[in-house]
């Protein structure tokens, strides 16, 4: 009995290592797929093997499973140096300079060193071989047995799937959606090429839970590879699947996800109260709830925040949760504690893109405009494809008075960003054309937007802007018709008005206007605004009374009246100061006021 006990254990560490030698020989031709299979069936067999756990680490394609792969490894060896170092690469580990690091971003495509059999376990292979000399024809047989086994193996390890890449999950709170396969947005399609083209694969923006490996289950197979070629429907059917056969945690979070990316809130937040009545200690299922109840109501911010407290009491080292209550804190303004949970998230994940990204936003709130441009373009520096840092770094190029390096940002954010629309954008884009002299492309993104809310009373305010800047008179007047039916009040509708109708040499009808506006003035630059027109206005009807708007126009603080306005009030001045100004009849100034328009309240 005691021979052939020791005879199986050697035919075991046979069969091992020829499985062993057959996944690096799958690695080392890219076919992960095999590795993965061959893997597995090691680990069923012997899943206390950091060896198995770190050349699976290698074989997976997602940065979840390859953080819960190297963190098996470090459970088992806490000493192995190369599951440290992938764990710093990640992120999941603080940087150690004893340990030599290739790089300092968080790349996608990390995978352990592939290594050459080693001399010692050969040696040591034929040392106990040795031990077993009297039993050579019965170990020769049973290698032929094992070779054959292994021939076996190969051919169903065959995969019935391409891998494809992960793609990061989606999150439905505040924190914006991260894609690392972006395609262009039908509807805005300049020629450009993304600046991510020349990347192998993007960077992972945060470490996150891996996903129990669940070999046993096929359907969990199959529903991941759905999942990671987008295939959510049948992602989620086959998971279905596998979660009745076996109800774990992580399978119903990963269910939620997949219904979080779709925007299906409800059954999201049903998924994960599954996976929580499956293990009530499983953190994961907590983040993912916060972000469902976010998601089908913002205004459940105080029962999203205490899930994401529980996630953190259960895992102290969830770095998302983090990230979420600074999202929470950042979109409530509350600078102090986003920077707070930021600092926290930091010190897990130093190098993850979100971080600089919120301090961008929380600089930009403060009016810290150098600080905002810094931390956003570190983001990007991180993350080259993090669309919404793009977004934000337009914003700040406007604010900044530079549309020349605000158009690309945006220009890249429209054209492969997550949303076919989004009228902000548009907006700052087509201010940021303008700007340049392009009026065309700049007033098709406004029709883009407006045709998506004809509501938008800053739209058309802007459209009339840009159309008067272009000397298109009756375009905005009809401009300022439309944002004057949403607000028959507004300040700056009836002051475009009035400059429309001036521009088309209607001067008494601009008159009336603008006098009605002076009426709406809430500053001294409204009121300087309308001096300076309403002086322009009426100078060719009666020189008296626009010789007395330039002078109410001077008599304004100098920080309301620009200095172009101010020296041209000046200039009129001097030329209208005539011993008799031409009188101007009361039929003349009055002219005939224009058909009122039924207003139209405006619902944002």
């Amino acid at each position: 009995m005691p021979a052939r006990a020791g005879c199986a254990t050697l035919f075991t560490s046979m069969v091992d290592e020829q499985i062993l030698a057959e996944v690096r020989n799958a690695l080392a031709q890219g076919q992960r797929a095999r590795a993965r299979d061959l893997l597995t069936r090691l680990l069923r067999r012997d899943p206390n093997q950091p060896e198995y756990w770190l050349w699976m680490s290698a074989a997976v394609e997602t940065p979840k499973e390859r953080l819960y792969c190297l963190r098996e490894v470090l459970r088992l060896d806490p000493d192995n140096l190369d599951a440290r170092r992938g764990l710093i690469l990640m992120g999941a580990l603080p940087r150690d300079e004893r340990l030599v690091v290739p790089a300092a971003l968080q790349r996608r495509t990390w995978q352990v060193e592939l290594e050459k059999p080693r001399d010692e376990a050969t040696h040591h292979l034929w040392r106990r071989i040795a031990l077993y000399g009297g039993l050579v024809v019965l170990v020769l047989a049973l290698v032929t047995a094992g070779i054959f086994s292994v021939n076996r193996l190969r051919q169903r390890a065959q995969p019935t799937r391409a891998a494809i890449s992960f793609q990061p999950l989606p999150t439905a709170t505040p924190l914006p959606q991260i894609q690392t396969t972006v395609t262009p947005n039908p509807a805005f399609t300049p020629t450009i090429t993304p600046p991510w083209a020349a990347l192998e694969a993007t960077y992972t923006p945060t470490p996150a839970y891996g996903r129990t490996p669940h070999p046993i289950i096929e359907a969990y197979s199959l529903g991941v590879r759905a999942f990671e070629r987008g295939d959510d429907n049948r992602a989620i059917q086959y998971l279905d699947q596998a979660a009745q056969i076996q109800p774990a945690p992580d399978i119903y979070t990963l269910i939620g996800q997949i219904y979080l990316k779709q925007g299906a809130y409800a059954q999201a937040l049903d998924a994960f109260n599954a996976a929580l009545k499956a293990d009530k200690n499983y953190a994961p299922a907590y983040l993912g709830r916060a972000r469902a109840l976010l998601g089908a109501n913002p205004g459940q911010a105080d029962e999203a925040a205490r899930n994401l407290q529980e996630a953190l009491r259960l895992d102290p080292n969830l770095a998302e949760a983090y990230l979420e209550l600074a999202a929470l804190a950042n979109a409530q303004g509350d600078d102090a504690g986003a920077a707070n949970y930021l600092e926290q998230a930091a010190n897990l994940i130093p190098e993850s893109p979100w971080i600089a990204y919120y301090r961008a936003w929380i600089a930009l709130r403060q009016n810290d405009l150098e600080t905002a441009l810094a931390q956003a373009q570190e983001a990007l520096r991180r993350d080259v494809s993090l669309l919404p840092a793009y977004r934000l770094l337009g914003q700040i190029y406007l604010l900044q008075d530079q549309p020349v390096l605000a158009i690309p940002p945006l220009e890249v954010y429209l054209t492969y960003g997550p949303a076919a629309s989004d009228n902000e954008v548009l907006s700052w884009l087509a201010q940021a054309y303008a700007r340049q002299g392009r009026v065309e492309p700049a007033l098709a993104l406004l029709d883009r937007a407006l045709a998506a809310d004809r509501l938008n009373l800053a739209l058309w305010l802007q459209r009339g802007e840009i159309n008067l800047e272009a000397k298109a008179y009756e375009a905005a007047l009809d401009d300022f018709k439309q944002a004057l039916n949403l607000n028959p009040r507004s300040f700056a509708a009836n002051l475009g008005r009035g400059r429309a109708l001036l521009g088309l040499e209607a001067y008494g009808d601009a008159y009336m206007q603008l006098s009605k506006a002076e009426g709406l003035a809430r500053s001294d630059a409204d009121k300087a605004a309308v001096y300076y027109w309403r002086a322009q206005a009426v100078e060719p009807l009666d020189p008296r009374a626009a010789y007395a708007d330039w002078q109410r126009l001077l008599t304004l603080p100098e920080e309301a009246v620009p200095v172009a306005w101010r020296t041209q009030a000046q200039q009129a001045l001097a030329r209208l100061a005539t011993p008799t100004p031409t009188l101007l009849r009361s039929s003349t100034l009055t002219g005939t006021p224009p058909t009122p328009t039924p207003a139209v309240t405006a619902t944002r």
